[in-house]
């Protein structure tokens, strides 16, 4: 990894950093823009092209090789006197929790649409994830010099698709090269705010701008569309800011409306996300990206404009008595605070949103600071898993290329090397001002918890084997690493046949995963057939089950040796069980719960606390679980496990006797219900699981018909709603109204240019009206679905999809699935 020295001072204010990221549809042209951006900052010398796999964000070979992002690369730049940190998300769906984990840690946004192609499925998907988490966006509609590139049409699918209101800031201009019957050419944008007109000069890297007034255009048709976008432009924000109506009152002319007045009331209704502002460009041709980065200094907040997160403090706290044994047990006491900079000066908390093994410096850990300063050589405390690490360097990142820094403040976003115990989603607390003040910190401190990052659940799954026995040690440490990385990604090891399992969201997942293992972890391993995953359920309550364990078979003193007993059964989970017992607790991210019976009351005072005893039970039921399915020996999820009854003696200092007792009953219990290898008992007590997905595809009429039969027949799907594309009435983005977004769509000004007229007649026939089909279908039936889908619809049909459920499977299913398995 090579050392970068930037050109600005790292010391920059929290009023003058802005954290944002790029998402939308792949192939939008993310990357192309980031890639502008940087040039034009001054951080590259050179522009980087996908096409020519020389791109600084995506620097992956593995990205360089395909031409799409793949991780959430970072950097920090200047632009204007302000410091920009950027993250450059991926597009694919397969790699939805990259754009997940970078959204949480975002204060504001860019959505790159492609100008031809319009709201695309995964962009709806991300917007709606960005919307969820109030993060501001500005819009940026790319590729305008492309054939068939419609800004008007794209701009009135903004509003009916990702139901927002617009503020169009800058409109597309074309020109011709004088010639009789030559064609017009997207060659800059009209600054409607400003009353310019900035044209970029043919094939150069972009700096070469011509910006003239537009009073001194010599197009009147040009000049007219700017005084129409001014005026729609102040209309839509005086509905929000009563100073801009006041201002116009006094000045009856929208032309004669000062800048300053339109910026301040665009900044305010874009942080308080009433209205979304949208630029046109087309990055690869170097046109419009500079008013792109005015934009985002100039209208998305900084972090001090963002509402302060959410933590969680949990606290234990001594009881006299408890449900389970005589003795004294701790509970945990949950309270929600908010964090500020200013709720305590002394403490330092960050978020760990990535982890990345680097092959020089080794583990990387980047972190987004909410509170204090972040500094070199300080030790700080993992509040997830209790471990103290010591900061040994910090960076600030240009995508492999790194500058070290003193200290990352709040506000800020960073990396720190050498932290081996850090997972993605922890939160990370020090003090701010002494490096080995841990000591310092108070219970509250270091029992605070950041809301957490949600990992969705792996639908596929591919056995991975070490080439020779002696490659198994290189390909577990890789596994490890690529775990940290990746929370997304889950191992498991089948107990029957001793296969390693490595689960992801989709075939493309693990086959960049697979490629990271073997190009740049440099395991010698092999990969097997990706394969869907399936989990097993039970259907019955078993039989009650008691154990009793020896710890030793040998006698001490005389007396007989200790022992654990305890007594369970288990039964299918129903829906009411997490609230019916308060001291439910979750074992496993497969929705499997434990109680422990609150009659149960020993007047015994043990030495081991409730929690190891706790904690004995869950490391007992968890093997249980692994592969305890009667029908393929598969993971069983959605069980209810009940200890009864339980016993140790009190002076054992060790959980192994109580564990191994629930462990062995566990095993016993689920065999009540069928023996091993019975497969009639099997399928009559369990049931196998399959994953079932939320899929949407957007359709022209004409195709509606094929396609739905298609779905609820052939895939076996069930269809939720049929719905016309632009039919949608919503809540507006600040949730205070609701709005009829296909009546908006219709009255919202766009301008009249070329581009109105490609889209009419280039791209697709908007006189036939396009339709959403929302269904429920089994994943084993989506796969390869994409190239079916544009075989019916001649190529332009377009769907998403995402995990919904698990469901059972039919009966007259089982022997075909269980036959792949």
């Amino acid at each position: 990894m090579a050392s970068q020295k930037y050109n600005f001072p790292l010391t920059n204010t929290i009023q003058t950093i802005r954290n944002i990221g790029i998402i939308a549809h792949i192939d939008a042209g993310k990357t192309t823009t980031t890639e502008r951006m940087l040039f034009y900052s001054g951080v590259t010398k050179n522009i980087g092209n996908v096409d020519d796999g020389d791109t600084v964000m995506d620097y992956l070979p593995a990205e360089r090789e395909r031409g799409i992002t793949i991780t959430s690369a970072a950097i920090t730049f200047e632009w204007n006197g302000n410091k920009i940190n950027l993250i450059d998300t991926p597009g694919h769906a397969d790699f939805t929790f990259e754009v997940i984990r970078s959204i949480r840690v975002l204060d504001g946004a860019v959505t790159i649409l492609d100008g031809v192609a319009g709201v695309e499925a995964q962009t709806e998907k991300v917007w709606n994830q960005a919307a969820e988490m109030a993060i501001p966006r500005i819009i940026f509609v790319n590729k305008m010099d492309r054939p068939g590139a419609g800004f008007s049409r794209t701009v009135k699918e903004v509003v009916s698709k990702l139901n927002t209101k617009v503020a169009l800031i800058n409109i597309p201009l074309f020109e011709t090269d004088g010639t009789v019957n030559s064609e017009e050419r997207f060659c800059g944008v009209v600054d409607v705010v400003d009353k310019k007109v900035i044209k970029w000069q043919e094939n150069s890297d972009g700096n070469d701008v011509t910006v003239i007034d537009i009073t001194e255009y010599p197009s009147d048709t040009v000049k007219e569309e700017c005084e129409k976008a001014r005026t729609a432009l102040i209309e839509n924000l005086c509905e929000f800011d009563e100073g801009l109506v006041e201002t116009f009152l006094e000045l009856g002319d929208y032309m004669e409306v000062p800048k300053a007045d339109i910026k301040r009331a665009l900044r305010q209704s874009t942080i308080s996300q009433e209205i979304t502002p949208v630029l046109c460009g087309a990055s690869f041709r170097n046109i419009g990206v500079q008013p792109l980065l005015d934009a985002v200094v100039e209208l998305l907040p900084t972090p001090i404009e963002r509402p302060h997160p959410n933590a969680i403090i949990e606290l234990s706290k001594s009881k006299k008595r408890t449900k389970i044994g005589g003795h004294k047990a701790k509970a945990i006491i949950r309270k929600e605070i908010t964090l500020t900079p200013e709720s305590n000066k002394m403490l330092t908390c960050a978020l760990a949103f990535k982890v990345v093994n680097d092959p020089i410096r080794g583990m990387l850990t980047y972190v987004r600071v909410y509170s204090g300063i972040l500094r070199s050589g300080s030790m700080f405390h993992n509040t997830a898993t209790g471990t103290n690490e010591r900061a040994v360097k910090l960076l600030q990142m240009k995508a492999d290329e790194s500058v070290e820094v003193d200290q990352i403040a709040a506000g800020n976003i960073g990396v720190i090397v050498g932290a081996k115990d850090v997972r993605t989603g922890d939160t990370l607390v020090c003090h701010s001002i002494k490096k080995d003040g841990i000591k310092q910190l108070t219970d509250n401190d270091i029992n605070l918890h950041l809301r957490p990052i949600s990992v969705p659940p792996p639908v596929f799954f591919a056995s991975i084997e070490p080439c020779t026995v002696s490659d198994r040690k290189g390909m577990d440490e890789a596994l490890n690493i690529l775990l940290k990385e990746d929370p997304s990604l889950h191992l498991s090891v089948d107990e029957n046949s001793g296969q390693t399992l490595l689960s992801g969201m989709g075939e493309l997942h693990l086959d960049i995963a697979a490629d990271r293992l073997i190009n740049s972890l440099k395991a010698k391993v092999e990969m097997g057939k990706i394969m869907i995953t399936y989990k097993e359920t039970i259907q019955a309550t078993t039989a009650t089950i008691e154990n009793s364990y020896k710890m030793t078979e040998s006698v001490v003193d005389g007396e007989a040796p200790p022992s654990g007993r305890v007594k369970l059964l288990i039964e299918p989970l129903y829906p009411d069980i997490p609230e019916t017992y308060a001291g439910a607790h979750l074992l496993d991210n497969e929705n499997n719960y434990l109680t422990i019976d609150s009659t149960i009351a020993h007047q015994r005072h043990l030495i081991i606390s409730n929690e190891d005893i706790h904690h004995a039970f869950i490391t007992g039921i968890i093997p249980a679980l692994a592969s305890g399915g009667k029908i393929a020996n598969l993971p069983l999820r959605d069980l209810h496990f009940r200890v009864l009854e339980w016993e140790i003696p009190e002076d054992v200092t060790s959980t192994l006797a109580i564990s191994t007792a629930t462990r062995l009953a566990a095993r016993e219990a689920l065999d009540t219900l069928a023996k091993p290898g019975d497969i009639n008992g099997a399928t009559k007590a369990y049931a196998l699981l399959e994953p079932v997905m939320s899929v949407k595809i957007t359709i022209n009429e004409e195709d509606l018909g094929t396609v739905v039969q298609d779905v609820s027949g052939t895939r076996r799907g069930n269809i939720a709603s049929l719905d016309e594309e632009y039919g949608t009435t919503g809540v507006g983005l600040n949730g205070k109204e609701e709005i009829n977004y296909k009546d908006l769509a219709e009255r919202t000004y766009v301008p009249l240019d070329m581009t109105m007229y490609m889209s009419k007649h280039n791209v697709r026939n908007n006189n036939s009206r396009q339709h959403v089909v929302r269904a429920s279908v089994p994943l084993k039936e989506m796969v390869g679905y994409l190239k079916s889908l544009r075989s019916m619809t001649q190529g332009r049909g377009t769907f998403a999809m995402e995990f919904e459920k698990w469901e059972r499977v039919s009966v007259d299913r089982l022997p075909g699935i269980i036959a792949e398995l």
